[in-house]
């Protein structure tokens, strides 16, 4: 069974490579739109839902008031304003000033949807456009087979429906970085995208400051193929060094940082310096995290593959991790003469393995890391590299099962043979379609909430691997009022100001109004010496996980869970 399915549908190359050998299949401009606009509605739904369901999360009060905070200063040029650094000033802008844009443009038109649902549309956007990128930016270095597989993938990908559907500022910044990536290779072939590559990662840098980590990685890709690749080309095939477009894309991503980042606009330096000392003493001081079993103040380097493996199927990154592998000692090969795959290939090889490797080295250098979140850029590279992978393994064992009977069948000139050999092609790609797909699918549709989802090995249970991130207070106070009596007094356990926030209009409450109507609520802290002034209280599961035990006078009446993860406990308090 001689079928590439890397290949079967590869697209156009960039002008300075040959072509790839193999045979692509035409498709119709209107196909191709469909395909796109059918892939954006997939992947709207499920975050569009979710969006609408989850509770509040613990920073999205931040950001959200950052939003309604920011925005009015920039309506009435209040540039000056102390605001702008004394509020959050931990964290770039941008993400919270479209998360401003989408409440103002709510009210405008009539509060068509909740506040809370209002700022998490920015988000829930931008997880749709990575996802579109992905197939339509990753036709030509991936082929569209690999292209719109990954992107399904990640279309229906726990993780990523999870932090899509919240106001958190890690999406939009995933967004920017991966598609500034997937431009870097039209960038070979149109040089006047390097600015453009330049702006997206600006943008991606004026959401969450991480974003700078992807620069080392496309500085990389530019030089292996410009310095290593090009010289191996014919005289007359290699392309001209763009020197003028790269001073540009220099000047570029500043620029953009800086116009997107009106905090920045009087004294650049000194409000600069004075956000990166906040991030240096965060770093320095560390935050409580659960990874592996194990509390850390300073994550161990190697976390990030734990936190890659156990939050996406084992049928992406076991493949992806085999992929990079074996491309490399290919790319060796070639380079030492050894290999006879063309340059063209070896590009796009080198690209994939430089995407994937360079955010995974990049990102590891982070000493903390709050939730899993902070490594949501390595999804991607880690989907396209996974489905190639399973592409050439199913290809491997195809061809070993079958390869005689194959080249019979191909041998042949009748038309029974071209008949036969469309499940050649079919079958490989639907089962490629399965494996990588369905696994995110399942788990997306049968684990509440989304967050609680783990791959196959660990069987959607955070208890003991990972921190979970959702912790499901309103899930918990809707049970008690199915079940028990409202009215009563309910502690709501989480650290100091939490669940109050920093304002009455931006707080769990404030968004929960409802739940306070039926309970008397109020924000209990872990560390409270007595709760016996409470009937109940709900203990969310990242808190036992951080040291903070449940406490004796009470008893587990019930919990919230998704798949086998306990997002919280219930607790009844005992009086006596």
């Amino acid at each position: 069974m001689h079928t590439r399915l890397e290949h079967t549908t590869g697209d156009n190359s960039p002008q300075s490579l040959p072509a790839s050998t193999s045979t692509p299949i035409q498709h119709k401009p209107s196909i191709e739109f469909f395909l796109l606009i059918g892939l954006a509605v997939v992947t709207l739904i499920p975050r569009i839902l979710l969006a609408r369901q989850l509770d509040v999360v613990t920073d999205e009060v931040v950001y959200i008031l950052g939003g309604k905070v920011y925005l009015p200063l920039i309506t009435h040029a209040n540039i000056s304003s102390s605001q702008w650094y004394t509020f959050n000033y931990e964290h770039p802008p941008l993400a919270k000033i479209l998360m401003g844009l989408s409440i103002a443009f709510n009210n405008i038109f009539g509060h068509l949807f909740s506040e809370l649902f209002a700022g998490r549309i920015p988000s829930i956007l931008m997880g749709t456009l990575l996802v579109a990128a992905v197939y339509w930016l990753g036709r030509a270095p991936f082929g569209r087979t690999i292209a719109l597989i990954a992107a399904l993938s990640l279309a229906f990908s726990p993780w990523l429906v999870y932090f899509s559907a919240l106001a958190y500022l890690d999406m939009t910044m995933t967004a920017f970085i991966t598609i500034a990536f997937l431009t870097l290779w039209h960038a070979i072939r149109r040089p006047w995208l390097f600015p453009i590559v330049a702006l997206l990662v600006g943008l991606g840098a004026a959401s969450k400051y991480t974003a700078v980590l992807v620069v080392p990685g496309i500085i990389l890709f530019v030089a292996y193929y410009y310095f290593l690749l090009r010289p191996m080309m014919p005289v007359e095939e290699r392309p001209i060094l763009p020197w003028k477009w790269w001073v540009i894309a220099i000047i570029i991503a500043p620029l953009a940082f800086f116009i997107v980042d009106p905090a920045l606009w009087l004294n650049p330096l000194a409000r600069l310096s004075h956000s990166f000392a906040f991030e240096w003493s965060h770093s320095a001081n560390g935050h409580p995290t659960f990874i592996a079993g194990q509390y850390y103040l300073h994550v161990p380097h190697w976390s990030i593959v734990y936190i890659i493996f156990t939050k996406m199927s084992a049928f992406l990154t076991i493949p992806a991790a085999i992929f990079v592998v074996a491309k490399i000692v290919q790319l060796i090969r070639f380079h030492f003469n050894k290999s006879r795959i063309d340059y063209h290939k070896a590009a796009r090889l080198a690209y994939i393995v430089i995407w994937l490797l360079s955010i995974l080295g990049m990102f590891s250098l982070l000493n903390i890391v709050v939730g899993t979140h902070y490594h949501l850029p390595l999804a991607p590279p880690v989907a396209v590299a996974g489905v190639s992978g399973l592409a050439m393994i199913i290809h491997f064992i195809a061809g070993f099962i079958h390869n005689k009977g194959t080249n019979a069948v191909i041998s042949s000139s009748t038309p029974d043979a071209r008949v036969a050999s469309k499940p050649a092609v079919l079958l490989p790609i639907i089962l490629l379609a399965l494996l990588t797909i369905v696994p995110h699918l399942y788990g997306l549709t049968t684990v509440y909430a989304a967050e609680g989802y783990t791959n196959e090995f660990f069987q959607n249970n955070e208890n003991s691997t990972l921190q979970v991130a959702y912790p499901g207070y309103r899930e918990a106070l809707q049970w008690l009022a199915d079940n028990h009596d409202t009215h009563s007094n309910v502690g709501l356990i989480a650290l100091p100001g939490t669940l109050n926030g920093y304002s009455s209009s931006a707080n769990w409450f404030y968004y929960n109004t409802d739940m306070s109507k039926l309970f008397q609520l109020k924000e209990a802290h872990p560390k409270d010496q007595s709760f016996t002034q409470y009937k109940y209280l709900v203990w969310p599961k990242h808190l036992v996980q951080r040291g903070y035990p449940l406490p004796s006078q009470t008893k587990m009446i019930h919990a919230i869970t998704g798949g086998n993860t306990i997002y919280c406990y219930i607790l009844e308090v005992d009086s006596k």
